[in-house]
Formats: C-alpha cells, sequence, structure tokens
C-alpha cells in the first residue's frame, strides 16, 4: 500500500473520518489507516436495503472500532421507504444521504478529512459511466484524490491488489451482492461491459487511465480560468453577453462555481438573445442568486440581497485632484454639518448633476448611465440631512460642486461592497 501511503502523507490532516461499508476496500482502508497510526474514526450508513445483511454489515464495522477503540459513526434509515413515498433514485439518493451525514461530522473543522475507499477500478467504470451520461470533460476528468474535503488514497491502486493484500495480511470482509445486479448502470459496465473490451482489447483500462488523465489535466487548465471568470462574475454581479460564445467546458465550470447548474446553460444562451429584462429563474441556487436579467449587452446574476450596495469613507484632505471620478466626492465641509447616510428608494428626488443645467430625477439620471430598471430602486444616494448631494458611481449634485479657494475638503470615496 506504499501508493496509498504517498497520497496521504501528502495531504495530512488533524483527523480523518473513514467512510466504511463491509466491503473489502473499505476494511482495507481500515487496516491501512491503522497500521500508519493516523487519527481517524469511522463512519456507516445503514440504508436497510438488504434486510440482515445490512445489519450484519453495520455489526461487523461496529464491532472491529469497538476492539480497536476507534470511534464509530452510524445513520440508519429506510431508504426503500423513503423511495416509495418520495420517489428517487435509489443510488444517486443513497449518495445524497451519504455524504450530508459526513459533511454533518466534519461540521466547521478545517483539518478534518473524509476519506473513500474509491480505487482505480472505480476510476475506469466512472470514466464509462460519465461517458454514458455525456457529462463533459470534468465528467471524463474522473475523480481526483483531493477535492471537497474527500481523501481517496487508493484512486492509483487496482481492486485486484486491494483484494491480495487483504488476504495476505488476513483481512475479513463481507460481500455486497447487489454489486452483482447488473440493472444498476455501475455494475453493468463494470461486470458486462468491461470485461468484453477486454476480450477485444487487453490493456483498454491502461488505455482508458491514459484518456482520463489528459482529460484531468486539460480540465485542471479550464478550471483555473473558470475560477478567474466566476470571480469576475461575482464581483461585477453581472456576466457580459460576449463571453457566453467562450469555451463551453470553461463556461459549465464557471456556472458551476456560481452554483448554476449546467441544464440551464441553453436557458441562459437563449436568454443573451431576448429582449431586455427578460430572465431565468433559479432554483435553490445556494450561492443565493434567485434570477438572471438580461439588459443591453448584459446578464444580470440578481440574489436575495439588494442587487447594489456601497459603503463610503470620510477623510479631510487640503487639494482637489487635477481630475475627478464618479468614485470619490469632494465636498465643502461648510455644506456638510449633519450625518452623510446613504438612503434608497428615492428615484423620484431630483437634483442637477455636474455638467448639466437642468433638473433631473434619480431615476432619469440612473436610466441616462444605463442602469436597468430592476436595479434603480436598490441604487442608494447620499444625502445629509434632507438634503441629495449625489449618486455613488454616477453623478454628484451640481450644488455641492466644491470652491477651489477652500482651504480643505471632505473626500468621500464609495466603495462596492
Amino acid at each position: 500500500m506504499n501508493k496509498a501511503q504517498e497520497i496521504i502523507s501528502k495531504h495530512l490532516a488533524s483527523h480523518y473520518i473513514l467512510a466504511c461499508s463491509a466491503g473489502v476496500d473499505s476494511m482495507v482502508l481500515f487496516h491501512t489507516f491503522l497500521a500508519y497510526q493516523l487519527p481517524f474514526s469511522v463512519a456507516h450508513v445503514n440504508y436497510q436495503l438488504r434486510g440482515e445483511d445490512s445489519e450484519a454489515d453495520a455489526r461487523m464495522i461496529r464491532d472491529l472500532c469497538l476492539l480497536h477503540k476507534i470511534s464509530f459513526h452510524e445513520r440508519t434509515l429506510d431508504l426503500g421507504e423513503r423511495l416509495t413515498l418520495e420517489g428517487g433514485n435509489l443510488q444517486q439518493e443513497a449518495r445524497t444521504i451519504r455524504y450530508q451525514f459526513f459533511k454533518e461530522l466534519v461540521g466547521g473543522s478545517k483539518d478534518v478529512l473524509i476519506v473513500t475507499a474509491h480505487h482505480q477500478d472505480d476510476q475506469i467504470e466512472t470514466f464509462f459511466l460519465h461517458l454514458f451520461r455525456n457529462s463533459g470533460l470534468a465528467g471524463l476528468a474522473g475523480m481526483h484524490e483531493l477535492r471537497g474535503g474527500i481523501l481517496r488514497p487508493f484512486l492509483h491502486i487496482s481492486k485486484a491488489e486491494i483484494i491480495d493484500f487483504a488476504q495476505d495480511h488476513g483481512i475479513s470482509w463481507r460481500e455486497d451482492k447487489s454489486n452483482a445486479d447488473s440493472k444498476y448502470l455501475r455494475n453493468a459496465i463494470r461486470l458486462d461491459m468491461i470485461p468484453t473490451l477486454e476480450k477485444l482489447n487487453p490493456s483498454i483500462k491502461e488505455q482508458v487511465l491514459i484518456v482520463q488523465n489528459a482529460c484531468y489535466q486539460s480540465y485542471l487548465e479550464i478550471f483555473e480560468n473558470a475560477k478567474v471568470r466566476a470571480r469576475q462574475w461575482t464581483t461585477q454581479r453581472f456576466i457580459p453577453i460576449k463571453e457566453l460564445t467562450e469555451d463551453a467546458a470553461l463556461l459549465i465550470e464557471a456556472f458551476k462555481l456560481l452554483q448554476i447548474e449546467p441544464r440551464f446553460i441553453q436557458s441562459i444562451i437563449q436568454l443573451s438573445e431576448a429582449e431586455n429584462n427578460k430572465r431565468v429563474i433559479l432554483e435553490h441556487n445556494a450561492l443565493g442568486y434567485q434570477e438572471l436579467v438580461k439588459f443591453n449587452d448584459k446578464i444580470y446574476l440578481i440574489s436575495h440581497e439588494p442587487c447594489v450596495d456601497f459603503s463610503f469613507s470620510i477623510e479631510p484632505v487640503g487639494s482637489l485632484p487635477a481630475q475627478f471620478t464618479t468614485l470619490t466626492f469632494y465636498l465643502d465641509p461648510n455644506q456638510v454639518k449633519g450625518e452623510l447616510k446613504l438612503l434608497r428608494g428615492k428615484l423620484e428626488e431630483s437634483y442637477v448633476p455636474v455638467g448639466l443645467k437642468s433638473t433631473k430625477t434619480v431615476n432619469a439620471i440612473l436610466k441616462d448611465n444605463g442602469i436597468p430598471a430592476f436595479q434603480r430602486l436598490d441604487w442608494p444616494v447620499l444625502y445629509v440631512d434632507d438634503q441629495l448631494i449625489g449618486i455613488p458611481v454616477v453623478s454628484l449634485n451640481r450644488a455641492f460642486t466644491p470652491n477651489p479657494s477652500l482651504p480643505s475638503y471632505l473626500k468621500v470615496t464609495f466603495v462596492a461592497c
């Protein structure tokens, strides 16, 4: 198990939580961590799908933990009954329940890793599984040694090597009879398809791993670019429509980082071609985005919080800059006797913006500056007492233009939150 030790040594943690069934992979994982004297506990989910066999699996792991004084975390539920009442895919629901349980065990700890016994054969099956599901480059790249707090130290070890190790070291395990049922796609791939391909090409597994590694390297490059793109979209709170013509794999990963599922991408492309203020409603977005709204050459990310927010800082300065920007207002201290504050919903208030000669409403000024209608109500304006000073990042009230001969000024700097 030297390969496993190499991976573990690269990803040291204060504690490991081993996801264990009673299968050979899990039992070898348990004894590997035991042999390395690593700090670990064990987590097991009993779905009660196989009657006494399910109970025997849980009992075997529980007794093993008791023997070696290892903490044991167990969750028991009747998944069959839940599926009967609520519907759903058995394997998908089981996976969701399992990883939710692991997440609860980790809690807020940043130095705890979940460890699974996924091995090289699982990796090959995953390649074909994602190929059938048209999962794209990310799916074909397969599982990672460490991702999302989940460590997989056996990824470069074959199933045959694991079984040999268990037999050589007298490690007991239990077989899950459902793994022999070809009605599940992964089982059909393992039991039927791969053996057939090996007859045609004995080195098919090695070739899949080579292709998978190439996909993984390409994915890493795309993912780094996607992180940059998603960060830009999040900061500016809109997606430039021209960027929707970029590489499809990059778009998929960038949207996933915004917790927007790939199934929405086609709708988003159609939205980019629609008229202004058309929108796509997002469901259960973990980052709080409720919808995407098209306006001119952008698609805006609308969240539960107001879509525009600012803070500001105030400091006295002794001179005016050579050039002014709307990110900073310079005010006459004699005109600012009260508390400065940002207020919303002042669309019908009016003033004469610097550079113009006539009065305009806040709504009209925002509209002239390309601010879409759905953002205007939330856009703040700066007040002192009952006097409107200006609109952050848009314009200053001409009445507050500072006199160049003053000895000092108040510099108000706006920062988008």
